[in-house]
């Protein structure tokens, strides 16, 4: 593993540390140590590194230090699509241990970088916090969250409309059951007094706390929301959004269904980091659930049974735990769908076996709902169910970002290809950054291929391939929409690669795991016709 030593002068070590970085490239690799799950946006960090210049210069200089980067670093880690970077959590490591300050002597001509520079220094020189030998204290339940009163600046009536979207926010953020809101009226209790995020937590008894502002001038409108650790003070997540006042009641809707769909998945991958600072003996089953879902969302064979045992330690742990259950049933229905699975019966059986014990557990847990829902269409074919169970997730929590997902890989099961893109388009405004964003541009895919429109369906396959390079399956995709489209010869050497990451696959494997779904002949034959080609094929969604 590749350490970043952070405190005193910045140095890498370990096998394959190169010797030496350009100071922007150490800085990038510092700030992406430090974000949740070591992933940041690509514009966040062109404005961070190079916000002396303008933006087209500061997104091409990052274009060029992430090529360098790439070649000097060890293969796979470091990572970057069209939204976002990331290093690898399984092969970098932070060390905070040594006793000089945060990245002594560190400067970069970039007043942003700077101003990051300064809340890190600023966060060591407070003091270290309490020392808990076995890592963050275990936790059993969903981690706690207040919204606070918004700050207003501008016209005259701002104050209503600041209020307005707390209280909207708060609606919205209580519809999700993977953290607990503290109740509207004691986060207003606090209102004009101490606004400290460590102070605020401490009083309310929550793990994370939302603040933000609302600036109006005329009938433009800009909200700025931040989340934040409430055990340091810690930036998680910040955005603002710029709109129009043309209707106030639409206006709160909109920004609340934006705010949750987006604080959901950064305050989930938070608390995704905190678990892995436990040893996994002493994880709860709820920590153990969150340890399975950066395998679980990679889409790879490997990772997909290393979820699937994250989940079934948690199940030993919690027997009649819910979520473990139903995101155990969805690993199983990847290893039908995708063709990871040897035998066509196991897998499937382990699913249909898990929907029936998680169904009367999960209640109104709309992620639990929308797992069961995928396993439902993707293993079972039982489209109608799977339709309902995410129906359902979607009318407790609307702003469930891998509801709308399903609910439009559903949509383009049923053949309804245009709803299928609403669907789609959903989700993406929801959770923009979202680790199943791949998954997104695969639907978008089977959508415009259902429409006949190829090159179109083509070319998102392919930008999903390159925003999930772990998502071999979508080979067949490729495969089959490059086949219709009459462009055979690329088709063969996608149906080539496809079988070099399926060298178990059989046509008999092929018949008893592909979904059943009917509203795509002419594609399921071309599937069908890859053994023709001496290759292999494999199910979607």
């Amino acid at each position: 593993m590749l350490t970043i030593h952070l405190n005193g002068p910045f140095r890498l070590s370990g096998p394959g540390a190169p010797d030496q970085l350009s100071r922007r490239g150490q800085a990038m690799m510092a700030y992406l140590s430090r974000q949740p799950e070591m992933r940041a946006e690509r514009a966040a960090l062109a404005d961070l590194l190079w916000s002396d210049r303008a933006e087209e210069q500061a997104r091409a200089s990052l274009r060029q230090e992430l090529s360098v980067l790439r070649r000097v670093l060890p293969e796979g880690l470091l990572a970057a699509d069209r939204q976002i970077v990331r290093l690898d959590l399984r092969k970098v490591g932070t060390d905070l241990s040594g006793g000089g300050r945060f990245l002594e002597g560190f400067d970069l001509p970039s007043e942003a970088f700077e101003d990051w520079l300064r809340q890190e220094r600023s966060a060591q020189d407070a003091g270290p916090q309490p020392v808990h030998p076995a890592g963050p204290p275990p936790r059993d339940s969903r981690p706690g969250l207040a919204v606070m009163p918004f700050q207003s600046y501008g016209a005259p009536d701002d104050e209503m409309l600041a209020v307005g979207v707390v209280e909207d926010i708060t609606s919205a953020l209580s519809r999700v059951r993977e953290f607990h809101i503290v109740a509207r009226q004691s986060a207003f209790g606090l209102r004009g007094g101490d606004r400290d995020v460590a102070s605020v937590g401490a009083r309310l008894g929550v793990d994370y706390v939302v603040e933000g502002s609302v600036r109006q001038q005329g009938q433009r409108v800009r909200i700025s929301v931040h989340l934040a650790a409430a055990r340091d003070g810690r930036t998680i997540w910040a955005e603002h959004f710029d709109d129009r006042i043309d209707d106030l009641f639409d206006l709160q809707d909109r920004i609340a269904a934006l705010v949750a769909g987006q604080i959901a998945p950064h305050l989930r991958a938070a608390e995704i980091a905190r678990a892995r600072r436990r040893a996994p003996e002493e994880r709860t089953a709820y920590e153990l659930t969150l340890s399975a879902l950066p395998h679980f969302w990679s889409h790879r064979p490997e990772e997909n049974l290393k979820a699937m045992r994250f989940l079934s330690r948690a199940l030993e742990h919690t027997p009649d735990y819910a979520p473990a259950m139903a995101y155990k049933a969805w690993c199983h229905a990847h290893q039908c769908c995708y063709l990871w699975s040897e035998d066509g019966h196991s897998d499937r059986d382990a699913a249909l076996d898990l929907i029936e014990r998680a169904r009367p557990l999960v209640q109104n847990d709309a992620a639990s709902l929308v797992a069961l829902g995928a396993t439902c269409s993707m293993a079972a074919n039982d489209f109608e169910q799977a339709a309902a169970l995410v129906d359902r997730a979607l009318l407790l929590d609307p702003n469930n970002a891998w509801g709308w997902l399903r609910r439009g890989w559903n949509s383009v099961y049923k053949g309804a290809a245009a709803q299928a893109l609403r669907d789609f388009d959903q989700c993406e405004r929801l959770s923009p950054l979202d680790p199943f964003h791949f998954n997104v541009l695969f639907g978008r895919s089977a959508a415009m291929r259902n429409l006949g429109r190829f090159d179109e369906a083509v070319a998102l396959v392919k930008q999903g391939l390159r925003a999930g390079p772990g998502a071999t399956w979508a080979y067949r995709m490729l495969y089959g929409t490059l086949w219709l489209a009459g462009r055979r010869d690329e088709a063969t050497e996608a149906a080539r690669m496809w079988k070099g990451s399926n060298p178990h696959l059989t046509p008999e494997l092929m018949a008893a795991l592909l979904p059943k779904w009917s509203h795509d002949p002419e594609y399921f034959r071309a599937l069908q016709m890859l053994w023709t080609l001496e290759t292999c094929g494999g199910g979607e969604g």
